[in-house]
């Protein structure tokens, strides 16, 4: 996955109105946790967050922070935890929590599916519904994929797709179970085999009162 170099500069808590002021002037309040230290308060340049969020296909973001100081610069290698942002103003980011990593270990995130092409049942006039829209994973952070690429072309009308089926690169481990439902395609209601359509009847008539089934 793609890696971000941002600039970061050291912050105190402050009061509201001193956030306020920071962001009026283009940077972002934020704060890294994780790994057994202390949170660490920052401030990043908006528009470098805000690129790396949009360039990213998927959630997952690496992040490497080069914190600058009167005592000479830090490095710090980061996944974006949290984004805050303006109700109003999509685009306008409030705060974001950033959580420590390191390159060496395994992490779990949550990756986005991206299902590719057109299953062979909504030609024949199925449904195609989406159960699932992210799973579960276990990798080293160099590892992590932007979004898993799903094909469902070979779906026929009432075929399922579970999680068993996903196949994913040696390395990365899906913590899913694998018989959970990803997609499937849903056979058209006109189209209700007869069986079911009898059934549905018969049930109909058994919740009419006795009075209108004599007649």
């Amino acid at each position: 996955m793609e890696r971000f170099i941002i600039e970061a500069l050291p912050r105190k808590s402050g009061s509201k109105g001193s956030r306020n002021q920071m962001r009026a002037a283009g940077m972002v309040p934020a704060v890294v946790y994780g790994r057994g230290t202390q949170p660490l308060m920052i401030s990043l340049d908006s528009r470098s967050l805000k690129k790396s969020l949009n360039t990213a296909a998927g959630s997952n973001v690496l992040l490497d922070l080069v914190i600058g100081g009167e005592n000479g610069g830090t490095k710090e290698t980061v996944m974006i935890k949290e984004v805050q942002r303006d109700p109003l103003q999509k685009d306008f980011i409030l705060h974001a929590d950033l959580i420590r990593i390191s390159m060496t270990d395994k992490i779990e995130v949550q990756v986005p599916l991206n299902f590719t092409g057109e299953a062979a049942g909504v030609k024949e006039g199925g449904i195609f519904q989406v159960q699932k829209r992210e799973i579960g994973i276990r990798c080293m952070p160099g590892d992590i994929p932007q979004v898993i690429d799903v094909p469902i072309e070979d779906l026929g009308i009432g075929d399922v797709l579970t999680v068993a089926d996903l196949k994913l690169p040696q390395g990365i481990e899906i913590l899913e179970d694998p018989v959970e439902n990803l997609a499937s395609i849903l056979v058209p209601h006109e189209e209700m085999i007869p069986e079911e359509a009898e059934a549905e009847e018969e049930e109909a008539g058994a919740e009419k009162p006795a009075e209108e089934q004599q007649e």
